[in-house]
């Protein structure tokens, strides 16, 4: 596998030093009315005949349509300058690529397209504006555009620049290898489908030090055929959307392997139409088309503006990516850790982890996850029902608003390991923290649920010590608390015990309980989990 470092390093060094073509002397004119499709087309064509260089935007506001990209062929837009797309969908030509995937089934259009290209870039201090919030799109909305569509491509750069407002998606990256996305500005918040930085089964890809607020998902990657999404890296980005902050899918028809996102963070969109509306998710991630999940590490990253913070989902929607292809069976999802994670939450639709019957999320790790949420609620009714909602969307909501935990819902999961997981209702919740159903082989150090200082309190104090040779658990409450109630669970919430620490400890004779996973729960809302 090439190093993402070595990657950076060619990208930036393929640029150095380059022939430079100004639009203006191929005919541009950049008053923001003329349209300069022909003139940026003809400075694009001479500067792939002479070899390649850089075809400079000059200051002033270049109106265009459709401008087909080639190979060691690079767009400056220079610092006061704008490429502005042109708001009339019949400016834009049907570009059908030779690739097969469920993008058929949007708009065939874009500003700028490449494909089979090698050694491209868009980069500079400028404006690339896609026009996205004009009404002729709206009403002819199966057409508008995206901002960049590259595919197949190889050596691809996009640095420095500011994108606004495309029509469609800002960014279509399929089947590129080497991809460098870097420092960044990017507001799409058009009339719909304002994806921001988006990545479809490429290979080789460095996202590093941008920013993106838009009104639909904003660090993107996908799988939208069967070419896998692979050796990604994402790090240093701040992320605002109304849809989902970091998100694998929505299609999933391929595989997703070796991504790394760190130290990314999600905030409330200031800069759309509705200011106060929060994400739907802050980390989406999801097989339920065929595709795999594996190999995932996503880390160091704070969240807020957001509904609900967390999904990991291993469905089947069995949704083919064309016409003609077979049904896809079953994906999988496995070696998927999230580390140091800090969400605030602004609803009570919980966190879940969750595969399907007969097929389990595989090794699963949450280490250091911090998530605060309103709370308020009351417990579920005893015959409550999560429903399983196979072919479900992968949506935080996909079993409903209300799950029977307030802080984080498991099911068909095997092997998941969680250490210093802790989650802070505003108000107390009736609802236990977790609820696991159909878990095997979970592994946890620490789970705990805290309302406000006193509790927090007791939860440093609460510890447990199971001992299997004497079949006794020892549990440690508060000290200088005469009396402090007690119960233990199964991890389906039935009431195994319910007891009494007195004097700040107790002994539970643990003989008549069968083996497995309890939750210890000290009063009505610090918790721990044990293995008996």
């Amino acid at each position: 596998m090439k190093t993402l470092l070595t990657i950076a390093i060619v990208l930036s060094a393929l640029f150095c030093t380059a022939q430079v073509f100004d639009i203006t002397n191929h005919g541009a004119v950049g008053n923001g009315s003329t349209l300069n499709t022909q003139a940026i087309q003809a400075a694009v064509d001479s500067c792939y005949s002479a070899g390649g260089g850089i075809v400079l935007i000059p200051a002033g506001n270049f109106l265009t349509a459709t401008v087909f990209l080639k190979s060691n062929v690079t767009i400056q837009i220079d610092s006061g300058a704008t490429i502005t797309g042109s708001s009339s969908t019949s400016d834009y030509p049907d570009v059908i690529p030779l690739i097969r995937s469920y993008t058929d089934n949007y708009t065939q259009r874009s500003v700028f397209y490449a494909e089979a290209q090698h050694n491209i870039g868009i980069i500079g201090k400028g404006t690339f504006h896609g026009n996205g919030q004009s009404l002729s799109f709206l009403f002819d909305s199966d057409n508008k555009p995206y901002g960049f569509r590259f595919i197949s491509c190889t050596n691809v750069r996009y640095e420095g620049i500011i994108l606004r407002h495309s029509g469609f998606w800002m960014m279509h990256n399929l089947d590129c290898d080497t991809l460098l996305i870097k420092n960044v500005y990017l507001v799409n918040q058009n009339l719909g489908n304002g994806d921001g930085f988006g990545i479809d089964g490429c290979r080789n890809v460095i996202i590093d030090s941008c920013f993106a607020d838009c009104n639909d998902d904003a660090l993107v990657l996908k799988t939208t055929s069967p070419i896998p999404c692979e050796n990604v890296s994402i790090s240093n980005c701040t992320v605002a959307t109304y849809s989902r902050a970091i998100k694998m899918g929505t299609e999933t028809h391929g595989a997703y392997r070796n991504i790394h996102v760190n130290n990314i963070t999600v905030q409330l969109s200031t800069l759309g139409p509705f200011p106060n509306n929060p994400a739907k998710c802050g980390i989406n991630l999801s097989a339920v088309d065929g595709g795999s999940l594996e190999n995932v590490l996503i880390e160091n990253v704070t969240m807020t503006g957001i509904k609900t913070p967390l999904l990991i989902r291993l469905g089947n929607r069995a949704r083919k990516y064309t016409d003609t292809a077979a049904v896809p069976a079953v994906g999988f999802v496995r070696n998927v850790e999230l580390r140091n994670i800090t969400a605030t939450a602004t609803t009570n639709i919980t966190s879940s982890v969750t595969g399907i019957p007969g097929y389990y999320a595989k090794a699963i790790r949450l280490t250091d996850i911090d998530i605060t949420f309103p709370g308020g609620q009351q417990a579920v009714h005893s015959g409550f029902v999560v429903p399983e909602n196979i072919g479900g969307g992968p949506e935080a909501n996909i079993f409903g608003d209300t799950l029977p935990s307030a802080g984080l819902y498991i099911r068909h999961v095997d092997s998941i390991q969680m250490h210093n997981v802790c989650f802070h209702p505003l108000q107390p919740d009736g609802r236990p923290t977790l609820v696991l159903d159909d878990v095997l082989n979970l592994d946890s150090a620490l789970v705990c649920i805290t309302t406000n200082i006193e509790e927090e309190r007791r939860e440093a104090a609460f510890q447990i010590f199971p001992n299997p040779v004497t079949d006794e658990l020892t549990v440690i409450g508060q000290q200088g608390q005469q009396i402090e109630n007690m119960e233990i669970t199964d991890i389906n919430g039935k009431v195994i015990c319910k007891s009494e620490i007195r004097n700040g400890q107790n002994k539970i004779n643990t003989s008549r309980f069968a083996k497995g996973v309890y939750i210890v729960r000290l009063g009505n809302s610090v918790s721990r989990i044990v293995k008996l």
